[in-house]
């Protein structure tokens, strides 16, 4: 099978390029052949919050790929359609999680040609943006009608997607459970050993990893914070990732709370055994999301053995499987927080669901995936 995986790939940042990078290596691990055709340019400069959009550490993940596509300038799309087709692709994935790129991937669709048109495929990453902008459903109605299946990675997407689109059957309609992230190589000291490599000490610590986004609630967080000192005693929350609006907001509410000394917060965009060194120094990730479609955090945790303390978001629940990997925070906000911190360290802890997160991680394998895709060209 050639696979065309049409999306942002290295050296730009992000959950969607790592997972466009380990699809396209499970798909060849599996015998098959890919190709990644990339954006030249991803987001105009006036609209990026962040302080960079490319990944420039040494431990990326490098991959070639064919960079042709600037979703506002239409120049491009046809440009971007021969760059597929001259793979002659039996399917190709489109990586879906953004509503502004619209009539881009609109653009490109129409320039493919029938044949190559019936084998294109969207992943859903993110259906609508988490910060609801006027106009994003359209725009993404817009893109996801030229599509002829959908691949979606939490059941919970798959409603969303039926709700925007019932026009859509659900034959069209694709399952597989996010992979979890097992390209990062696990840091091989102890929990102390990566707390001291980091330069944090406590009995007790939480990790807030990822872009720092309105919705994903690490506001929440901070505010729980006295509470959760207050009911587990030595513990401190570790941020890790870079602010995608003011860090000043944050460290107000730092100050507010007079947790200075329990916070420690640092902006780089982590990738490689840095993002394992994060996990590994902590006792559970927490994502007190306000709203979420599936986070990639999750995989990276479950890949690298960490429990996870997450909201009821759209499909965190989902991806919690079952709550074996963690606790459930029953609703966002900050006494909520507390509570689900709580029970996870009265339940003994990170010891006390390793093992089940090691099991899960054996579950969640790009493998899955793979067949799925599998079917799915068979069907076309």
């Amino acid at each position: 099978m050639r696979v065309v995986l049409f999306g942002p790939a290295y050296p730009f940042r992000g959950g969607v390029p790592h997972f466009s990078a380990a699809l396209s290596a499970a798909l060849q691990k599996a015998g098959h052949e890919t190709k990644l055709v990339n954006f030249e340019k991803l987001f105009p400069r006036f609209l990026f919050p962040g302080k960079s959009q490319t990944d420039e550490s040494p431990n990326a993940i490098r991959l070639e790929s064919e960079r042709v596509f600037i979703a506002w300038k239409p120049r491009t799309w046809k440009a971007t359609a021969l760059a597929i087709e001259s793979f002659a692709p039996d399917l190709i994935l489109a990586m879906w999680w953004m509503p502004t790129f619209g009539p881009g991937y609109r653009g490109v669709a129409r320039a493919l040609s029938e044949k190559y048109r019936q084998r294109l495929v969207y992943v859903n990453h993110d259906l609508i943006s988490h910060e609801r902008r006027p106009g994003d459903k359209w725009l993404a109605r817009m893109a996801l009608n030229r599509a002829s299946r959908f691949l979606v990675l939490s059941r919970a997407e798959g409603e969303r997607l039926k709700r925007l689109m019932p026009e859509v059957s659900a034959e069209r309609i694709f399952y597989a459970p996010h992979p979890s992230f097992d390209h990062y190589r696990k840091f091989s000291g102890t929990t102390a050993e990566a707390r001291q490599k980091i330069g944090i000490s406590a009995e007790r610590v939480l990790l807030f990893f990822g872009f720092v986004r309105r919705y994903k609630g690490l506001d929440l967080l901070l505010r729980a914070m006295p509470q959760i000192v207050k009911d587990n005693g030595d513990v401190k929350l570790l941020v890790c990732g870079p602010f995608h609006e003011s860090r000043a907001r944050y460290e107000r509410l730092v100050n507010e709370f007079g947790i200075e000394d329990r916070v420690t917060i640092d902006d780089r965009y982590f990738s490689g055994e840095d993002v394992s060194l994060c996990f590994a120094a902590a006792d559970a990730v927490v994502l007190p999301y306000r709203s979420a479609t599936q986070s990639g955090v999750i995989p990276i945790a479950i890949a690298l053995g960490t429990p996870v303390i997450a909201t009821r978001a759209g499909g965190l629940d989902e991806a919690m499987s079952g709550h074996r990997i963690g606790e459930i925070i029953q609703e966002p906000q900050p006494q909520a927080i507390a509570e689900a911190v709580k029970k996870f360290y009265d339940a003994g802890g990170r010891a006390a669901y390793e093992e089940t997160v090691h099991a899960e991680a054996k579950k969640q394998s790009w493998e899955t995936l793979v067949g799925v895709l599998e079917t799915l060209k068979a069907e076309i």
